[in-house]
């Protein structure tokens, strides 16, 4: 992915965000480490549509946002 984001940044002075696939805290640092910033929707809907806690919601969410924050 980091190719394509490059791509993008390079023809553009607008920050690049990418929404695609961020699942993990691995994956949104990956993602966080070359684009601008980082979306996660269908992961939490998932898990909201599966009926989880909301305290198992609002972990995922943190590890996510820790996992971008290391990048």
């Amino acid at each position: 992915m980091a190719p394509e984001v490059a791509r993008i940044k390079a023809s553009t002075t607008l920050p690049v965000i990418v929404g695609f696939g961020i699942t993990t805290p691995e994956k949104a640092q990956a993602i966080a480490g070359v684009a601008d910033g980082c979306v996660v929707g269908s992961a939490i809907v998932k898990m909201v549509e599966q009926k989880r806690s909301v305290a198992d919601i609002l972990a995922f969410v943190r590890g996510l946002a820790d996992g971008a924050h290391r990048a």
